[in-house]
Protein backbone atom coordinates (compact mmCIF):
# COMPACT_ATOMS: atom_id res chain seq x y z
CA UNK A 1 0.00 0.00 0.00
CA UNK A 2 2.79 2.79 -0.74
CA UNK A 3 0.79 5.69 -2.03
CA UNK A 4 2.05 8.85 -3.81
CA UNK A 5 -0.69 12.04 -4.24
CA UNK A 6 0.87 14.29 -6.89
CA UNK A 7 -1.64 17.80 -7.35
CA UNK A 8 -0.84 20.55 -9.68
CA UNK A 9 -1.38 23.64 -11.34
CA UNK A 10 -2.77 23.80 -14.92
CA UNK A 11 0.06 23.67 -17.66
CA UNK A 12 2.56 21.59 -15.51
CA UNK A 13 3.11 18.65 -16.83
CA UNK A 14 1.06 16.88 -14.38
CA UNK A 15 -0.40 13.90 -15.68
CA UNK A 16 2.48 12.63 -18.07
CA UNK A 17 4.57 12.68 -14.62
CA UNK A 18 2.35 11.02 -12.66
CA UNK A 19 1.87 8.44 -15.49
CA UNK A 20 5.75 8.04 -16.04
CA UNK A 21 6.06 7.59 -11.96
CA UNK A 22 3.65 5.05 -12.06
CA UNK A 23 4.71 3.06 -14.98
CA UNK A 24 8.54 2.73 -13.69
CA UNK A 25 7.20 2.23 -10.30
CA UNK A 26 4.85 -0.82 -11.38
CA UNK A 27 1.84 1.40 -9.39
CA UNK A 28 -1.47 1.69 -10.86
CA UNK A 29 -1.93 5.47 -11.59
CA UNK A 30 -5.93 6.93 -10.66
CA UNK A 31 -7.58 9.94 -11.38
CA UNK A 32 -10.61 10.31 -13.01
CA UNK A 33 -11.12 6.54 -11.81
CA UNK A 34 -11.88 7.51 -8.31
CA UNK A 35 -15.12 9.43 -10.04
CA UNK A 36 -16.51 6.62 -11.99
CA UNK A 37 -15.94 4.39 -8.49
CA UNK A 38 -17.88 6.92 -6.19
CA UNK A 39 -20.32 7.21 -9.39
CA UNK A 40 -21.09 3.64 -9.29
CA UNK A 41 -21.05 2.55 -5.63
CA UNK A 42 -23.53 5.09 -4.87
CA UNK A 43 -25.52 6.01 -7.09
CA UNK A 44 -24.75 9.30 -8.07
CA UNK A 45 -23.92 11.20 -11.37
CA UNK A 46 -20.65 11.27 -13.04
CA UNK A 47 -20.78 14.68 -13.88
CA UNK A 48 -22.40 16.04 -10.70
CA UNK A 49 -19.11 14.50 -9.04
CA UNK A 50 -17.09 15.94 -11.28
CA UNK A 51 -18.80 19.31 -10.57
CA UNK A 52 -18.50 18.94 -6.84
CA UNK A 53 -14.48 18.07 -6.90
CA UNK A 54 -14.03 21.11 -10.37
CA UNK A 55 -16.11 23.82 -9.44
CA UNK A 56 -15.16 26.29 -6.45
CA UNK A 57 -18.06 26.74 -4.13
CA UNK A 58 -19.91 29.61 -4.00
CA UNK A 59 -21.14 31.54 -0.89
CA UNK A 60 -24.19 29.89 -1.37
CA UNK A 61 -23.93 26.28 -1.98
CA UNK A 62 -20.46 25.89 -0.21
CA UNK A 63 -22.20 23.81 2.81
CA UNK A 64 -25.02 22.95 0.72
CA UNK A 65 -25.97 19.03 1.58
CA UNK A 66 -25.86 17.94 -1.98
CA UNK A 67 -22.61 18.95 -2.25
CA UNK A 68 -21.50 17.90 1.46
CA UNK A 69 -22.81 14.47 0.16
CA UNK A 70 -20.84 14.02 -2.82
CA UNK A 71 -17.53 15.32 -1.39
CA UNK A 72 -18.05 12.41 1.18
CA UNK A 73 -18.75 9.59 -0.98
CA UNK A 74 -15.52 10.82 -3.62
CA UNK A 75 -13.82 10.88 0.04
CA UNK A 76 -14.76 7.66 1.41
CA UNK A 77 -13.87 6.03 -1.96
CA UNK A 78 -10.51 7.92 -2.53
CA UNK A 79 -9.67 6.45 1.30
CA UNK A 80 -10.38 2.48 0.42
CA UNK A 81 -9.25 2.91 -3.01
CA UNK A 82 -5.93 3.38 -1.42
CA UNK A 83 -6.13 0.89 0.83
CA UNK A 84 -6.24 -2.15 -1.74
CA UNK A 85 -3.50 -0.92 -4.22
CA UNK A 86 0.20 0.98 -4.96
CA UNK A 87 -0.72 3.54 -6.50
CA UNK A 88 0.49 7.13 -7.57
CA UNK A 89 -3.10 9.44 -7.36
CA UNK A 90 -2.65 12.58 -9.92
CA UNK A 91 -5.65 15.36 -8.71
CA UNK A 92 -6.41 17.51 -5.61
CA UNK A 93 -9.32 15.34 -3.87
CA UNK A 94 -6.83 12.87 -2.69
CA UNK A 95 -3.60 14.34 -0.69
CA UNK A 96 -6.08 15.83 1.81
CA UNK A 97 -7.99 12.80 2.69
CA UNK A 98 -5.05 11.10 3.92
CA UNK A 99 -2.74 14.28 4.89
CA UNK A 100 -2.00 12.51 8.35
CA UNK A 101 -0.60 8.93 7.03
CA UNK A 102 2.76 9.62 7.44
CA UNK A 103 4.05 6.76 4.43
CA UNK A 104 2.45 8.61 1.58
CA UNK A 105 4.35 11.00 -0.54
CA UNK A 106 2.62 13.99 -1.31
CA UNK A 107 3.93 16.28 -4.36
CA UNK A 108 3.04 19.59 -5.48
CA UNK A 109 4.20 19.92 -9.41
CA UNK A 110 4.63 23.67 -10.59
CA UNK A 111 5.47 25.88 -13.01
CA UNK A 112 6.78 29.28 -13.87
CA UNK A 113 3.76 31.79 -14.20
CA UNK A 114 5.04 33.04 -17.70
CA UNK A 115 5.81 30.01 -18.98
CA UNK A 116 1.83 28.72 -18.25
CA UNK A 117 0.67 31.94 -19.30
CA UNK A 118 2.46 31.63 -22.70
CA UNK A 119 1.05 28.33 -22.61
CA UNK A 120 -2.41 29.17 -22.50
CA UNK A 121 -1.72 32.16 -25.34
CA UNK A 122 -0.61 29.25 -27.48
CA UNK A 123 -3.55 27.18 -26.44
CA UNK A 124 -6.63 29.20 -26.44
CA UNK A 125 -5.46 31.52 -28.74
CA UNK A 126 -6.09 34.16 -26.85
CA UNK A 127 -4.01 37.87 -25.72
CA UNK A 128 -1.58 37.96 -22.78
CA UNK A 129 -3.71 39.86 -20.98
CA UNK A 130 -6.83 37.54 -21.36
CA UNK A 131 -4.17 34.22 -20.87
CA UNK A 132 -2.90 36.11 -17.23
CA UNK A 133 -6.50 36.55 -16.19
CA UNK A 134 -7.40 32.88 -17.06
CA UNK A 135 -4.27 31.14 -15.28
CA UNK A 136 -5.00 33.71 -12.13
CA UNK A 137 -8.45 32.83 -11.76
CA UNK A 138 -7.94 28.64 -12.22
CA UNK A 139 -5.80 29.52 -9.76
CA UNK A 140 -7.98 31.01 -7.17
CA UNK A 141 -10.36 28.64 -7.96
CA UNK A 142 -8.52 26.26 -6.80
CA UNK A 143 -7.50 27.78 -3.58
CA UNK A 144 -11.05 28.80 -3.09
CA UNK A 145 -11.97 25.22 -3.19
CA UNK A 146 -9.52 23.59 -1.32
CA UNK A 147 -10.21 25.72 2.17
CA UNK A 148 -14.13 25.32 1.05
CA UNK A 149 -13.45 21.49 1.33
CA UNK A 150 -11.02 20.71 3.37
CA UNK A 151 -10.38 24.02 5.09
CA UNK A 152 -6.46 24.21 4.00
CA UNK A 153 -5.26 26.05 1.22
CA UNK A 154 -4.01 23.16 -0.82
CA UNK A 155 -1.51 25.05 -3.03
CA UNK A 156 0.65 25.96 0.72
CA UNK A 157 3.90 24.03 0.14
CA UNK A 158 3.66 23.33 4.42
CA UNK A 159 1.29 20.44 3.13
CA UNK A 160 3.58 18.39 0.77
CA UNK A 161 6.76 16.72 1.51
CA UNK A 162 7.83 17.73 -2.43
CA UNK A 163 7.87 21.00 -4.36
CA UNK A 164 9.13 20.54 -8.22
CA UNK A 165 9.25 23.45 -10.53
CA UNK A 166 9.18 21.79 -13.79
CA UNK A 167 10.99 25.26 -15.14
CA UNK A 168 14.18 24.86 -12.58
CA UNK A 169 15.30 21.43 -13.09
CA UNK A 170 16.71 20.98 -16.81
CA UNK A 171 16.13 20.63 -20.33
CA UNK A 172 14.07 17.44 -19.70
CA UNK A 173 12.27 18.49 -17.23
CA UNK A 174 9.62 15.92 -16.85
CA UNK A 175 12.59 12.95 -17.03
CA UNK A 176 13.66 14.97 -13.91
CA UNK A 177 10.57 15.42 -12.32
CA UNK A 178 9.85 11.60 -12.32
CA UNK A 179 13.50 10.36 -11.39
CA UNK A 180 13.10 13.10 -8.34
CA UNK A 181 10.11 11.86 -7.02
CA UNK A 182 11.15 7.96 -7.55
CA UNK A 183 14.00 8.88 -5.76
CA UNK A 184 12.14 10.26 -3.04
CA UNK A 185 9.76 7.32 -2.64
CA UNK A 186 12.49 4.93 -1.69
CA UNK A 187 13.39 6.61 1.56
CA UNK A 188 12.21 5.07 4.47
CA UNK A 189 10.27 7.81 5.32
CA UNK A 190 7.66 6.75 2.97
CA UNK A 191 7.39 3.17 3.41
CA UNK A 192 4.06 1.92 4.95
CA UNK A 193 4.50 0.60 9.19
CA UNK A 194 1.98 -0.62 11.22
CA UNK A 195 1.13 2.31 12.75
CA UNK A 196 1.04 4.56 9.21
CA UNK A 197 -1.08 1.85 7.64
CA UNK A 198 -3.73 2.11 11.25
CA UNK A 199 -4.41 5.44 10.56
CA UNK A 200 -5.23 4.55 6.60
CA UNK A 201 -7.73 1.95 8.25
CA UNK A 202 -8.82 4.08 10.64
CA UNK A 203 -9.40 7.30 7.95
CA UNK A 204 -11.11 4.65 5.46
CA UNK A 205 -13.37 3.34 8.07
CA UNK A 206 -14.42 7.09 9.29
CA UNK A 207 -15.09 7.80 5.69
CA UNK A 208 -16.94 4.89 4.89
CA UNK A 209 -19.07 5.47 8.33
CA UNK A 210 -19.93 9.42 6.94
CA UNK A 211 -20.78 8.42 3.80
CA UNK A 212 -23.39 6.20 5.19
CA UNK A 213 -24.79 8.93 7.62
CA UNK A 214 -24.41 11.90 5.32
CA UNK A 215 -27.95 12.04 4.01
CA UNK A 216 -29.15 12.08 7.92
CA UNK A 217 -26.69 14.53 8.93
CA UNK A 218 -24.35 16.82 6.37
CA UNK A 219 -22.21 17.69 8.63
CA UNK A 220 -21.63 14.59 10.82
CA UNK A 221 -18.45 14.47 12.08
CA UNK A 222 -16.84 11.01 12.75
CA UNK A 223 -13.59 9.09 13.99
CA UNK A 224 -12.49 5.49 14.16
CA UNK A 225 -9.64 4.03 16.29
CA UNK A 226 -9.60 -0.36 15.28
CA UNK A 227 -13.10 -0.80 14.61
CA UNK A 228 -14.65 1.10 17.44
CA UNK A 229 -16.35 4.23 15.82
CA UNK A 230 -16.97 7.98 17.33
CA UNK A 231 -19.49 10.12 15.73
CA UNK A 232 -21.37 13.23 16.51
CA UNK A 233 -24.43 14.52 15.76
CA UNK A 234 -26.84 17.00 16.19
CA UNK A 235 -29.57 15.32 14.98
CA UNK A 236 -29.55 13.00 17.78
CA UNK A 237 -31.54 14.21 20.92
CA UNK A 238 -29.75 12.39 24.64
CA UNK A 239 -33.47 11.71 25.47
CA UNK A 240 -34.39 10.05 22.21
CA UNK A 241 -33.59 6.42 23.07
CA UNK A 242 -35.15 4.84 19.68
CA UNK A 243 -33.74 7.34 17.40
CA UNK A 244 -30.35 6.42 18.74
CA UNK A 245 -30.84 3.16 18.59
CA UNK A 246 -31.55 3.38 14.93
CA UNK A 247 -28.44 5.39 14.26
CA UNK A 248 -26.11 3.06 15.78
CA UNK A 249 -27.85 0.11 13.74
CA UNK A 250 -27.15 2.23 10.56
CA UNK A 251 -23.32 2.50 11.68
CA UNK A 252 -23.06 -0.97 12.51
CA UNK A 253 -23.62 -1.75 8.94
CA UNK A 254 -21.07 -0.68 7.37
CA UNK A 255 -18.11 -2.90 6.88
CA UNK A 256 -15.32 -2.90 9.48
CA UNK A 257 -17.68 -1.25 12.47
CA UNK A 258 -17.01 -3.38 15.84
CA UNK A 259 -18.45 -0.85 18.30
CA UNK A 260 -20.16 2.92 17.97
CA UNK A 261 -20.60 5.53 20.26
CA UNK A 262 -22.74 7.97 19.31
CA UNK A 263 -22.35 10.99 20.72
CA UNK A 264 -24.79 14.89 20.92
CA UNK A 265 -22.36 16.67 22.93
CA UNK A 266 -19.62 17.86 20.61
CA UNK A 267 -17.47 18.62 23.65
CA UNK A 268 -17.83 15.21 25.04
CA UNK A 269 -17.13 13.68 21.40
CA UNK A 270 -13.71 15.78 21.18
CA UNK A 271 -12.22 14.83 24.64
CA UNK A 272 -13.53 10.67 24.47
CA UNK A 273 -13.28 9.94 20.37
CA UNK A 274 -10.13 8.28 19.69
CA UNK A 275 -8.61 7.92 16.14
CA UNK A 276 -8.63 9.40 12.92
Amino acid sequence: MRIITISTDRYTKGTEIAEKVAQQMGFECVSREIILSAAKEYGVPEMKLLKAINDAPTILDMFSRERQRYMAYIKAVVADYMLKHDIVYHGLVGHPVIRGVSHVLKVRIIANLEDRIRLEMDRENVSEEKARKIIANLDEQQKKWGKAVYGIDVTNPIFYDLIINVGHIGADDTEDAVDTIIDTAGHKKFQPNTYSLNCLKNIALSCRVKAALVEKDAKVEVKSDKGNVFVYTKTMKRKNHTKGLAFKEEIMKVEGVAHVEVYSDRKSYLNFALGQ
